[in-house]
């Protein structure tokens, strides 16, 4: 068996901002990184395009064919990595049974590694002939009618980003959209769908009988897009002893103890926020031995649609599986105050335990920020003081006001002991002439 000198004390692999963010950080440490991104670029054409379609100030293809020619243009370039100290490789590896990466000329050896986002790419099921989600952008005009294959949150916000330029179908490979998400959620987003033109269709009822490919007559569309899935299969990880899909302890490490993985690659729903907060944990455990783990009820993350959606904590299936009947949900929405926003939705539903918020669920602006800072362990007093300075009528604030307000109401209303346990207590101190 050949044996290998260390090179370095973490070698993540992945072309993601989130992987960038991760090596940065490790350096910061003064561990010696390498930055292992063989689809650097396509990754950072996936996220510009993206947010390019997002913007409400670009409103024809023209434009944002521009937009995103210029943003590619001063994307952060692996060059900028090198004064902290972080050698990037842009080449594809794979791992060899002495722990150590194959390159294209040489090996390379680690004391540990860290699996991120942004890697590699797979297409998914039965879209082996579409245009992936990013070669839009090459595209001088964009057709008419646009079928778009993907799971998740990712693929629902490029099927309502694309949404203000074409008609959208979404081909979904899952049974439910959002599959992550609280059951409100998800019947919510699909009816805000449902109101931009977005057609939603099943992948299996889309799939020719044959071939198991994509039949076009069952979407009618012009163009199929689809949305890679992130995928390690190039890096051979079953030399190393991880089979696919990977699993990971509470300590974000795989079956091999000096692997340790973050972001999509563990399954759920794949978004930037839980990732970089997945990575965090890797990277003290991985540089520094140190056994942190994540609580999963206590993260946070966002889904970009007509009307965001702040996610926090855990979902009311999670809260009743975990915490059964001592489990109370209240939720509330309300009107925008706007009339010619009526396809937006401000909506709250919180899951509490006691004056414990589980789970918190937003749709509508300020949605993913308010989620981001709620804390670590939020309370309804918490809350109160976040949202006390921007309640307004027909605002997300104002839906969250009136949930909390409907658990002061059933909090005096349970039972009598309250008010009873309230009256002594005022009389007490009346006797006391206070």
């Amino acid at each position: 068996m050949a044996t290998y000198s260390t090179d370095y004390d973490l070698a993540i692999l992945g072309g993601s901002r989130g992987s960038r963010f991760a090596a940065c950080r490790a350096a910061q440490t003064g561990a010696r990184i390498a930055l292992i991104a063989p689809s650097w670029r396509t990754s950072d054409a996936m996220e510009i395009l993206l947010q390019s379609l997002q913007s409400p100030h670009i409103r024809d293809w023209a434009t944002l064919r521009d937009w995103f020619n210029l943003q590619c243009q001063s994307a952060v370039s692996p060059t900028a990595l090198s004064p902290y100290g972080i050698d990037v490789i842009l080449e594809p590896a794979r791992f060899t049974p002495e722990l150590a990466l194959r390159l294209e000329n040489r090996h390379l050896k680690a004391s540990r590694y860290l699996l991120t986002d942004g890697y590699g790419t797979s297409i998914p099921h039965g879209a082996q002939d579409s245009l992936s989600c990013h070669q839009l952008a090459q595209l001088r005009t964009l057709p008419h009618h646009i079928a778009i294959v993907g799971s998740g949150a990712t693929a629902v916000e490029w099927a309502y980003a694309l949404s203000r330029f074409a008609n959208v179908t979404l081909i979904q490979n899952e049974r439910s959209l959002l599959p992550a998400a609280d059951r409100d959620i998800q019947r919510l987003s699909q009816a805000q769908l449902k109101s931009v033109g977005i057609t939603l269709a099943s992948l299996e009822d889309c799939l020719d009988s044959d071939s198991r490919q994509i039949d076009a007559k069952h979407v009618e569309a012009d163009l199929l897009v689809a949305v890679p899935s992130h995928s390690w299969e190039a890096l051979q990880l079953e030399n190393v002893g991880i089979e696919t899909p990977i699993t990971v302890n509470r300590h974000l490490q795989t079956t091999c103890n000096q692997v340790y993985a973050s972001g999509s690659s563990l399954g759920g729903e794949n978004r930037p926020e839980l990732a970089q907060q997945e990575t965090t944990i890797a990277l003290e455990n991985a540089l520094f031995g140190k056994r942190h783990t994540l609580d999963y009820g206590r993260t946070f993350y966002a889904i970009q649609l007509l009307s965001p959606i702040g996610h926090w904590g855990l979902t009311e299936r999670q809260a009743r599986e975990r915490h059964g009947d001592d489990v109370q949900v209240f939720q509330a929405a309300c009107l925008p105050a706007v009339a010619d926003d009526g396809a937006q939705t401000n909506f709250c539903k919180l899951i509490i335990q006691g004056v414990q918020i589980l789970g918190m669920h937003l749709m509508g602006d300020g949605a993913p920020a308010l989620a981001a800072v709620l804390g670590h362990r939020p309370t309804i007093a918490t809350l109160s003081q976040r949202i006390a300075a921007g309640v307004q009528t027909g605002t997300l604030y104002d839906a969250i006001h009136q949930a909390v307000e409907k658990w002061h109401h059933h909090r005096w209303s349970e039972g009598q002991w309250r008010r009873d346990w309230a009256e002594n207590w005022f009389n007490f101190r009346r006797s006391l002439g206070n």
